[in-house]
């Protein structure tokens, strides 16, 4: 019978010849990464980041909450995790990257609402507008679900500008947002363009620059 994860680690930890005197990586962030938990994605490794120069926020479907209409965070840990990349750590980039596949933005877009998922329900409800939009136009499920991926990045995007530093970072030019969905199985990112707001492959885009946010 194979060995279960916790097993592996153990096994692992077990194994790893370490020196003494072996010191971290520098911890020089210049992006805030801000990803969906979903555990068939790597931000590090499929995305290629350098150990250190990123800072990893990740929670279900990407979900920027933003401040409410009285000021308040919606989600007091991605508050924190924001305040701390842009007012301690100053980065010059952050990155809203949701994924294909997402099984925290289906349950959004079908509605889902069960006694045993109620938390979730709460935390996914800054996106219904996005749903509703999303839903007034007809169309095949595999449709309805790109469209929820794309929307949900681009009112995230919006919602980190509630943060007033986030936007007067932005408006100096210090700080540029960026709007990602990757491919599940491909690892391959859509990139959102910050004029038309239109998502293009990547790599098909090298070289233009997606320049700062609107």
């Amino acid at each position: 019978m194979d060995a279960d994860i916790m097993q592996k680690i153990r096994q692992r930890q077990a194994l790893a010849l370490v020196p003494r005197t072996d010191k971290p990586a520098k911890h020089q962030p210049e992006m805030l990464y801000i990803g969906c938990i979903d555990a068939r994605l790597d931000p590090v490794a499929d995305i290629g980041i350098e150990q250190g120069k990123a800072l990893i926020h990740r929670t279900i479907g990407a979900v920027v909450a933003g401040l409410d209409e009285q000021g308040k965070p919606r989600h007091l840990s991605e508050a924190a995790s924001v305040e701390f990349a842009v007012n301690v750590m100053k980065v010059k980039h952050i990155v809203v990257s949701a994924h294909t596949n997402c099984g925290g933005l289906g349950a959004c877009l079908r509605g889902d609402n069960k006694p045993e998922t109620s938390h979730l329900t709460e935390y996914l409800e800054p996106l219904l507008p996005v749903r509703e939009a999303v839903l007034e136009h007809p169309g095949e499920e595999e449709a309805h679900a790109h469209a929820m991926e794309e929307g949900s990045v681009r009112q995230s995007i919006d919602n980190l500008r509630t943060y007033p530093f986030v936007a007067e970072a932005e408006k100096r030019g210090e700080l540029q947002l960026h709007g990602w969905v990757i491919d599940t199985a491909t690892k391959l990112i859509s990139e959102m363009n910050p004029q038309t707001l239109q998502f293009k492959p990547m790599a098909a885009a090298r070289g233009t620059g997606a320049g700062p946010g609107r």
